[in-house]
């Protein structure tokens, strides 16, 4: 999101022009607690780059049709199980950040009659 608001920053009044590159970029890049693009969870393979298409890479002229369709099914049927996978990996993830977080919180308890800072318009009397 931080490299979103950047590209968008730097194009202050053409931020227009900007948008589908920047949504491309981020349906496209591998997210660190999936290890998933989020455009591949979605349609099950990956997003082919619009330049890829104008300019005519490897990928793009060297397909077959017939395998292509049936790798498509095969990537559909896979789906679900690459799905949960990622679930898995995310719920891992957040503990992992959980646990990070908890070990650097130091707990503090507070009694009865213990002197502590407080905003100064707390302890102005209201009329």
């Amino acid at each position: 999101m931080n490299g979103i608001k950047k590209r968008l920053g730097k194009a202050k009044g053409n931020w227009i022009d900007e948008i589908p590159m920047v949504l491309c970029s981020y349906r496209t890049t591998l997210r660190t607690s999936t290890l998933e693009t989020p455009f591949s969870l979605t349609y099950g393979t990956e997003a082919m780059l619009p330049v890829e298409v104008k300019i005519g890479t490897p990928r793009t002229s060297c397909t077959d049709e017939e395998a292509n369709s049936q790798d498509l099914r095969l990537n559909l049927d896979t789906l679900e199980e690459r799905r949960k996978k990622a679930s898995i990996r995310q719920a891992a993830y957040k503990r992992a950040a959980e646990r990070y977080y908890n070990q650097r919180v130091r707990e503090k308890a507070f009694r009865a009659g213990e002197y502590m800072l407080r905003k100064s318009e707390a302890s102005q009397a209201q009329p």
